[in-house]
This record gives C-alpha cells, structure tokens and sequence, in this order.
C-alpha cells in the first residue's frame, strides 16, 4: 500500500471490494516494507548509545574535576604534609586535573555529536510514524465499516473455495493492524522521552562548555600562578568550581530518571 493520504470512502468503493474479489490480495492490506525498515532504524540508533555515552563522558569528567577543586589547593599544608610531600601531591594533582579538562570536554563532543544525530533521527522517525499511524487508522476504520456494511463479503457459498475463508483472514488482518497501531503509538512515546532526554543533556552540555567552563578555567588559573592566595580569590574559585560540578552533575538527571 502506498503511504500517500488514504480516502476512506475510496477504500470501501474500490480497494476492499476488489480485495475480496483476488481472495490473495488480503494480506496485503495495510503492509509496507517502509515501516519495517523504519522500526530498524530507531533499534540501531536507541542501540548505538549515544546519548548515554555522552552521560558516561560527563560523569568522568566529574571525576576528574573532584581533584580540581581549589579547597584543596588552598587548604594550609601541615608538617606531616610538607614530610610525606602530600602538598606537592595535591598541586600537581590539582594540575593535571585542570590540563585534563579539554581531553576529556573533547571526548565528550564526539558522543554530542552522535546525540545530535539521534536527536535528529528520531525527528524523522516521529514524522514517520504519525504518518503510518494516521493511515493505519484509516486502513482499520474502513476495514472494519465494509465488514459490518458487507455481512456476506468474503463468505464463499461454492464448495470449493470452503476453506479460503477470506472474511476470516481479512478480520485476522485487521486484529494484527490494530496490534502495529499500537505499537506505533508505544514507540511514539519511547521516541518522545528519549527525545527530551538527549535534548536536554545537550542543552546543559553546551552550556556548561560555553559559559561555566571558562569562567573555571580563569578561576583556576588565577590559583596556580597567584603565590599569595586571598579568601576573595579562593571563594571565587570555589563558587566557579561548585557551579561547573552542580551543572554537569544535573545534566545526568534526566538519564537516570
């Protein structure tokens, strides 16, 4: 069947009469070859995993920012730290934590890109699949008319065509229509969470790359070039630090809802 728009009234005139007339013609009511290649499409790109790679990413470089954060570097070194070199530790600790940064924003990109991807996809798919639901309704509305319309429609009185039984058939074909019709209506709503979900981690991803993160970076630059460290500088950083880890840590809330 085509996925052009359905007229209800030219099914049960043309379509469903000459069905009934080719017996072999009922199985191909309301079948396409489109919807099944669409239905692969989304399992490849829900399987591929992007949008949960790109969370993966993030929560590493919240791990990793865990060693950038200035309390640490400005906290006072006591006796036993200078001794066992606990405060040279936290520096270079603190710097490679900062370095480390841009490799990590990095890799994340490339999985941001395949959320865009599948954020872009899914679109299609969404279109798609409105479409194919709107039709099938149709396909299942008249269907279901020219039965009740056509009692005798499909019921063979000729001995040899007893077990042809195509009315039967044809109600079968719309009971499995019904079942794709909701299905399609399941994956809309797996579609549409899936959706938000990529949409917002990618929203508070470039944000916080953009705006948070080189407000941190001036910040911490500020503490490993600056001898003398003031309470004013140190809050600073802090703030910067708490702000960047607040907003990468709730970029992972709406994946693990």
């Amino acid at each position: 069947m085509s996925t052009t728009p359905l007229s209800l009234e030219r099914l049960k005139a043309d379509t469903l009469p000459a069905l009934f007339q080719d017996p072999e013609a009922v199985a191909q009511y309301g079948s396409t070859e489109e919807t099944g290649i669409a239905m692969r499409e989304l399992s490849e790109v829900m399987e591929a995993g992007s949008v949960q790679s790109l969370a993966d990413s993030i929560q590493t470089i919240v791990g990793g920012l865990g060693d950038a954060d200035p309390q640490k570097i400005a906290q006072k070194p006591s006796f036993l730290d200078r001794l066992l070199g606990r405060e040279l530790e936290r520096e270079v600790r603190y710097r490679v934590a900062r370095h480390s940064l841009d490799t990590l924003i990095a890799h994340a990109e490339t999985h941001a890109v395949g959320a865009r991807h599948t954020v872009k996809t899914i679109d299609r798919l969404l279109a798609k699949h409105s479409e194919d639901a709107a039709r099938i309704r149709v396909l299942l509305q008249a269907g279901r008319e020219y039965l009740a319309e056509n009692p005798q429609a499909g019921i063979y009185t000729n001995p040899e065509a007893e077990f042809d039984r195509p009315r039967e058939r044809f109600a079968r074909k719309l009971a499995n229509l019904a079942t794709l019709l909701t299905s399609h209506e399941l994956s809309v709503m797996q579609m549409k969470l899936a959706r938000a979900q990529a949409v917002d981690i990618l929203d508070r991803f470039s944000e916080t790359v953009s705006i948070l993160v080189p407000v941190w970076r001036q910040h911490t630059l500020a503490l490993i070039t600056t001898k003398n460290m003031s309470p004013a500088m140190i809050a600073a950083a802090t703030q910067a630090h708490q702000a960047l880890m607040r907003s990468l840590t709730n970029s992972l809330d709406s994946i693990e809802k």
